[in-house]
């Protein structure tokens, strides 16, 4: 039986990267991910928090950022991550061009690369105000 959704709700700030990361692990400890992928997802949830802890919301008034992460069942883990800043779609954000050396790549990218690169599954919808973009990642990629 899948176990029940669980949330966490934190202003959308640098400094509450570290209690999301703690918050979706407990979630990756009960799907029993192994710790290969624990890496990812933390490098994942990295990614998404502090692109809208930069760019969700105004500098001078940070809104919230919403995470929800449920077990629909062993070694599976669905992760939600919503806020209610500029509706963003980053599914529509192109690959990044990695023949390129660093100093001439654009910035930015690289996240959404990497979610497309580790998640099973992935989507993205703006709901009522709210961004919503959502990842499953298994324990076999």
């Amino acid at each position: 039986m899948p176990g029940t959704p669980q949330s966490l709700t934190l202003i959308a700030i640098a400094e509450s990267l570290s209690p999301v990361t703690e918050f979706v692990r407990k979630g990756a400890s009960e799907a029993n991910l192994p710790e290969s992928r624990i890496g990812e997802l933390d490098l994942l949830i990295e990614e998404i928090v502090m692109n809208i802890a930069r760019y969700s919301y105004p500098e001078s008034d940070p809104g919230v950022v919403t995470v929800t992460y449920s077990v629909p069942g062993p070694g599976e883990l669905r992760v939600e991550v919503s806020d209610r800043g500029v509706a963003f779609d980053p599914l529509k954000v192109g690959p990044p061009d990695l023949t390129l050396d660093l100093e001439h790549r654009p910035v930015g990218g690289l996240g959404i690369f990497l979610l497309r690169s580790f998640a099973r599954s992935l989507t993205y919808r703006r709901e009522q105000g709210w961004n919503r973009l959502t990842f499953a990642i298994s324990a076999n990629p």
